[in-house]
């Protein structure tokens, strides 16, 4: 009788503690071609938990009742960022408006280019930072660049992924942000930078040279690892702990923290 009781009460817990949370899912459409919408980025901001919207545009999220009195932020670089409360969030179709394409300026000039990799070019082979969430949400790793005149165009971005996992293919995503107090604040680059590549230990390059980016003050480069939404990913960025200029967030809209040193991202510009 004894042990009936506690497996009762083991199941009476468990019950409970599922029933404390709230189930959410829904579906991101385009609002006027009415196709969905990959790799949405969906959390409640500054919270630390969210996830992604998968290829079809579909998303799932499970959280605490704690926060039934907030919302969702829903947002991508291609559309304006709508915002639903967490309490008529369940089983919803969200529609956002796409922004309209503004082209970047190209700019012109007969003085001899320089090119020149600035960032984190080393790595410490006993750190690493993990780069692709296991439940589906969005880990972005982030750092600063300080660029050496007014204008600058990036033509690649750089990322070490340090042995230690199994060769495989993944989205990668790059933002581009503002630098804020030394930290990553609103993107300074309204383009959705996103390439399908072989993800393996070593040197990862996402080539920009056909996106004439041009920025003009000192910035973050932000990197995402879309993560794999029916097998499971590793990657592991390298990271070193002599540089202090690294930001990471672990949650889609969460917040950044920043890092102890820096991960191995660097970008290559011209000038």
């Amino acid at each position: 009788m004894r042990h009936i009781l506690l497996i009762g009460l083991i199941f009476t817990s468990s019950f409970i503690g599922y029933a404390q949370n709230i189930i959410i899912n829904g579906l991101i459409i385009d609002f006027e071609t009415k196709e969905p919408i990959e790799f949405v980025n969906i959390g409640i901001l500054n919270k630390n938990k969210g996830t992604v919207s998968n290829q079809n545009g579909e998303f799932n999220l499970e959280v605490s009742k704690e926060y039934i009195k907030d919302s969702l932020t829903i947002s991508h670089i291609n559309y304006y960022p709508s915002k639903i409360p967490i309490v008529n969030a369940k089983n919803k179709t969200v529609f956002l408006k796409p922004k309209m394409n503004e082209l970047s300026e190209v700019i012109v000039s007969n003085k001899k280019k320089k090119n020149r990799k600035i960032g984190v070019k080393s790595y410490n082979p006993l750190l690493w930072l993990g780069g692709i969430s296991e439940d589906n949400d969005i880990i972005e790793n982030a750092q600063r660049i300080n660029i050496p005149e007014k204008i600058v165009r990036i033509k690649y971005v750089n990322i070490y992924l340090r042995r230690g996992f199994e060769s495989d293919s993944s989205f990668v995503r790059i933002n581009f942000y503002k630098n804020v107090d030394n930290m990553p604040g609103e993107r300074i680059v309204f383009e959705n930078i996103l390439q399908k590549k072989q993800i393996k230990p070593g040197w990862l390059q996402i080539d920009l040279t056909k996106k004439e980016i041009y920025v003009e003050e000192d910035f973050f480069v932000g990197v995402e690892f879309i993560p794999d939404f029916k097998n499971p990913l590793n990657v592991y960025i390298g990271a070193i702990l002599t540089k202090g200029k690294g930001y990471s967030r672990r949650n889609s809209q969460g917040k950044w923290n920043k890092l102890q040193g820096a991960s191995t991202i660097n970008v290559e510009i011209e000038y």
